[in-house]
């Protein structure tokens, strides 16, 4: 049973990273381009397939519950000139990777990834073709808006090789869409799903969002009940974190139409309820799929990654970002490009590469990132699976955070067995919790402060 007492609760409320890397992004720092040079000449020699995150920073408007790196504008050639940019840094890739390299996966995400015209759609595959090939298997993604989608696009894609799809809904009622200026009816999503079933896209995802102005618990609900109808094969259900000092464009929401924080777990809850008992494997944190869909069959099998991307079944990949603020993660290295479009434009123009910010990670670090992977992703950690990876043994290791354990054990979280851990029920709902007895960063003193959102 996942639902967990008012005392746990109150307990574990804290801030908390999310861990879609470790270590966690604030604790990167500024590099310069001969630094980029650097890292990708390390990792030339590397066997591992490839997996492409492009970033599509452009909006038609800004959703007010929004905090991705967007670029709103509403012409339509801002495009035109970026994709020219994405293919200069394409190129600039393949230079450091060898071309029989096959990519695993590829995803585009943003901002609006459909706010692309056809054409330039074709003149990234296409780029991308000339430079690499795929796996026979290979997820070619998207990341969706359907409300804004074109005649025709979806079949477009499909014919480009796209096999899988992302929508964001957030919240059906009405009431709810207007105050965050995202409006987009059942019906439709219902269409853009049964066309996408019907070309052969695969787990497909719905977003959706919880916390926003002016949900009630009964239309939470109902907003549920329409999607478990329509059956998508993964969801995301994502806590709002209200920012309004951070994301200037959220001081548009009337703070006093917000649910307040035990609303907020009712829906969590609910959310939890409904869609396993419809069939859907919790995933963890605020992810759900269906049990036959990749991403469960993953987590059985113990192949199960995440990233920035969230939790993905294409693992044992080196991640490369392309365009602006995009993430890489590759050997030892994570790597972010320049934020800001303008900017990324101009790094590229000068050398074909935009790395702004990174990491160099030690053996401690990636010893503490693959503890986290692994309980965060599988729920479970072998010891002798830890030893055989880094020749440590994992009680001595870490025996300082096998003390701070005992008591999330005491609680019901969690069993600490003579050969593995393995997260309970209820600590699968607060298994950002578990994972931050093993980030070292948040025991330092000389580190960036920063603002997590609450981890329940």
């Amino acid at each position: 049973m996942f639902r967990i007492s008012d005392e746990l609760i109150k307990k574990y409320s804290v801030i908390g990273p999310r861990y879609t890397s470790y270590p966690t992004a604030p604790m990167w720092y500024e590099i310069e381009p001969s630094k980029q040079l650097e890292w990708y000449s390390e990792i030339r020699a590397s066997t591992r397939p490839l997996s492409l995150y492009i970033h599509i920073p452009f909006c038609w408007e800004r959703c007010v519950y929004c905090a991705c790196n967007v670029f709103i504008t509403k012409q339509q050639g801002r495009s035109k000139n970026y994709v020219e940019y994405l293919l200069g840094e394409l190129d600039s890739l393949a230079s450091f990777q060898h071309s029989e390299k096959k990519i695993r996966q590829l995803h585009f995400g943003g901002g609006t990834p459909n706010f692309l015209l056809d054409e330039e759609f074709k003149q990234i595959l296409e780029k991308i073709r000339s430079l690499f090939t795929f796996e026979e298997d290979a997820e070619i993604a998207i990341e969706m808006d359907p409300s804004m989608m074109r005649p025709g696009q979806l079949k477009m894609l499909r014919e480009l090789g796209f096999n899988r799809l992302s929508m964001g809904v957030q919240d059906f009622n009405e009431k709810v869409q207007k105050a965050v200026k995202r409006e987009q009816s059942a019906a439709l999503t219902l269409e853009v799903l049964q066309e996408a079933r019907a070309l052969g896209y695969k787990g497909i995802n719905f977003d959706l969002i919880y916390g926003l102005p002016h949900q009630t618990p009964e239309s939470f609900r109902e907003t549920l009940d329409t999607v478990i109808a329509m059956r998508p094969d993964r969801l995301a259900v994502y806590n709002f974190a209200y920012l309004p000092e951070q994301m200037p464009h959220q001081r548009k929401i009337d703070p006093t139409a917000l649910p307040g924080e035990k609303e907020k777990l009712d829906f969590l809850f609910a959310a939890i309820e409904k869609f396993t008992t419809a069939g859907y494997r919790y995933i963890g944190m605020d992810h759900f799929a269906l049990e036959d869909d990749e991403l469960s069959v993953a987590q059985k099998n113990h192949t199960l990654y995440r990233n920035f991307m969230g939790y993905t079944p294409k693992s044992g990949v080196d991640l490369f970002g392309i365009g602006a603020s995009s993430i890489g993660e590759f050997g030892r290295f994570f790597l972010q490009n320049e934020k800001k479009v303008n900017l990324y434009q101009k790094r590229i123009e000068d050398g074909g590469l935009s790395g702004s910010r990174g990491i160099v990670l030690t053996k401690d670090d990636q010893i503490r990132k693959w503890t986290i992977i692994r309980l965060i992703c599988h729920f479970y950690l072998s010891f002798e699976e830890f030893k055989a990876e880094f020749g440590e043994d994992f009680r001595e290791y870490f025996q300082s955070e096998l003390g701070e354990l005992e008591a999330m054990q005491a609680d019901g979280l969690l069993e600490v067995k003579e050969d593995h851990i393995e997260i309970l029920d209820p600590g699968k709902i607060l298994v950002r919790n578990i994972c931050m007895v093993f980030d070292a960063y948040l025991k330092r003193s000389n580190v960036p402060k920063v603002t997590y959102s609450k981890t329940i």
